[in-house]
């Protein structure tokens, strides 16, 4: 993989909607059903987002991996403080798949959890990562901003999707 990969403007219209089964409403709302699904889960937890890994550690779940920039709708929020958790660090710039933050989070989804990966610059597409790479039976949550969560069971078809997006930005 080169040093990053640039998702162009028209690959990223395709992640403006959700990625997988999306839970409504605002944390309040959401709280119910995202626990209940959380809870019941067989394979890796990852939040992908500062906003949803707050929620998930105010419920008291703890996400094997918590891929956080430091911000909620870009704007700095306090530092995410997993007792006990692995820290990892990665630079990726907005609207890019850096190298760095292609190993990284492939490095924490191999690591015995907690893992926090603090991206420094943004983690919004890292989620492709964790859907390409994760193993099979993965959930992965990230926020949607304005709409709620998205639960996203890592599949072959959500792996799929991710690759074949991934490498379609690689060509270009």
């Amino acid at each position: 993989m080169s040093d990053h990969i640039l998702i162009p403007e028209h690959l990223r219209m395709l992640l403006k909607r959700p990625l997988g089964k999306l839970v409504q409403g605002g944390p309040e709302s959401t709280r119910p059903e995202v626990e209940k699904i959380v809870r019941s889960k067989e394979g890796k937890l990852v939040a992908v987002g500062d906003a949803v890994t707050r929620e998930l550690l105010a419920m008291g779940v703890v996400p094997d991996v918590c891929i956080v920039d430091g911000k909620i709708e870009r704007k700095p929020v306090e530092h995410i403080v997993v007792k006990g958790a692995k820290e990892l660090k990665c630079e990726n710039r907005p609207g890019t798949i850096s190298g760095e933050a292609y190993r990284a989070v492939v490095m924490s989804l191999g690591l015995e959890g907690p893992v926090v990966l603090r991206v420094e610059g943004e983690e919004d597409l890292l989620g492709l990562i964790v859907m390409a790479e994760a193993a099979l039976g993965t959930l992965m949550l990230y926020g949607q901003p304005g709409e709620g969560v998205v639960v996203v069971n890592v599949d072959e078809k959500a792996r799929g999707f991710a690759r074949r997006l991934i490498e379609a930005a690689a060509q270009l």
